[in-house]
C-alpha cells in the first residue's frame, strides 16, 4: 500500500491557527470562474538523459485564454493555440495549465472528498490512503490521476492572505508511459511547482489567482522531461 499526503504549509506563523473552513473559504474566493483572460505563455522544454546531459532544449511561445475555475462542476476550460511549427510547445505547455487547475481542485474540491484533512500548527494535511501506478495522459505530460504529496504556501498580501505557491510530488509505483523524446518508458515520478499571481478584472472588486509560472518534471527510466511556463496577460484586441 502506498500512502500519499497532500501538505498545504502556511507561512508565516500567525497568532490564530487557520481552520479547515477558513482555508476552504479562501480557496473558493481565489479559485473561481472569471471572464476570459488572454495570456501569452513562454514555454521552455528541456530533455536530459540519466547522466543529466541535455539532449534537447526548445523555447517557444503559445497563446492561451484563461477562464477561471468552475467550482460547481470541478471542471475547467481554456483555449490554447500556436503556429503549426509550435504544436510540440503547445502540447508541453498544457502540462502547466492542467497542473494549475488540479492544484485548485485539491484545495477547493467541488464535491465531498474522502481524503483526511488535518491542521497541525501552520500546516493543513490532506492524506490519501493509497495511490495507483503513475500513469500519464496520452495527450499531455501530466498524470491521469493527481495522487501524491502537495504543498500550498500562503503569504500576506494587501487585503489578507493569499495562496502564493504550490508544489506536488506523485505517489504510487512507476508505470508504463509514452513520453515525447523518449518513447516507451517507465514513468517513475511527476513533480510540479506552481507560482500564482494576484489580479483583478474590471468591475469585480474581488481578486483572482492566475498562474505566473509553472514547472513540471517527468522522471523516467531514460531521463527527465522538464517544461517551464511563464504566463503574462495580454490586452485583447
Amino acid at each position: 500500500m502506498h500512502r500519499a499526503v497532500l501538505l498545504f504549509a502556511l507561512a508565516p506563523v500567525w497568532a490564530a491557527e487557520p481552520t479547515v473552513h477558513q482555508i476552504t473559504a479562501l480557496a473558493k474566493e481565489y479559485f473561481r470562474d472569471s471572464a476570459e483572460v488572454p495570456m501569452t505563455v513562454a514555454v521552455t522544454t528541456v530533455v536530459t538523459d540519466n547522466a543529466g546531459k541535455v539532449k534537447h532544449r526548445g523555447e517557444s511561445a503559445v497563446r492561451m485564454v484563461f477562464h477561471g475555475y468552475n467550482q460547481s462542476s470541478g471542471k475547467f476550460s481554456l483555449r490554447a493555440n500556436s503556429g503549426w511549427f509550435n504544436i510540440g510547445a503547445l502540447r508541453d505547455s498544457m502540462s502547466g495549465d492542467i497542473t494549475t487547475f488540479m492544484a485548485a481542485a485539491m484545495i477547493a474540491p467541488y464535491k465531498e472528498q474522502t481524503r483526511k484533512v488535518e491542521i497541525a500548527g501552520n500546516s493543513v494535511l490532506v492524506s490519501d490512503a493509497e495511490c495507483p501506478l503513475i500513469e500519464l495522459s496520452p495527450r499531455w505530460p501530466v498524470p491521469k490521476q493527481f495522487c501524491g504529496t502537495g504543498k500550498f504556501l500562503l503569504t500576506e498580501s494587501e487585503g489578507g492572505l493569499m495562496f502564493d505557491k504550490f508544489s506536488f510530488d506523485s505517489g504510487g509505483r512507476a508505470g508504463p508511459a509514452k513520453v515525447t523524446h523518449f518513447g516507451e518508458v517507465q514513468c517513475r515520478a511527476f513533480h510540479a511547482d506552481v507560482e500564482f499571481q494576484k489580479a483583478f478584472l474590471p468591475g469585480d472588486p474581488r481578486p483572482y489567482l492566475w498562474p505566473k509560472q509553472t514547472t513540471i518534471t517527468v522522471t523516467t527510466n531514460h531521463g527527465k522531461l522538464t517544461v517551464t511556463n511563464r504566463y503574462s496577460a495580454r490586452q485583447p484586441k
